[in-house]
């Protein structure tokens, strides 16, 4: 009985630490999709010297960018405003990364919400 209370207590203090890097590795697999979005749109400004315009909060789909595929579309979404001369990219997270957003633009100026398990990326 001793050795099942003390397996309970190690389960319960281990279960939310597993949950929490879960979360902050799926959040930094999405910044990898952004940047690999990102790499997309310079490969279309270096052939046509200037980004795709697209409007407010357009959803980066693979269909739009045959060489990117996210691997975390079941945990994100992922947006992108875009004119000519700049573009600014966003993922957000849903279901356990709710609250969790990550931002990328063409200045290279990277964002982060408190819920995605870090700080800075």
């Amino acid at each position: 009985m001793v050795v099942v209370a003390v397996v309970a207590i190690l389960a319960a203090i281990a279960l939310p630490s597993y949950q929490s890097f879960i979360k902050s590795s799926r959040a930094r697999a999405a910044t990898t999709d952004l940047v690999g979005l990102a790499m997309e749109m310079e490969a279309i400004y270096k052939n046509q010297l200037q980004y795709p315009t697209n409007a407010a909060g357009t959803a980066a789909t693979t269909s739009s960018f045959t060489g990117w595929a996210p691997s975390e579309a079941q945990y994100f979404s992922y947006s992108l405003t875009s004119t000519s001369t700049a573009y600014s990219l966003k993922a957000t997270g849903s279901s356990t990364l709710a609250g969790c957003v990550l931002t990328l633009d063409s200045r290279n100026n990277r964002t982060v919400t408190s819920d995605c398990g870090f700080a800075s990326w």
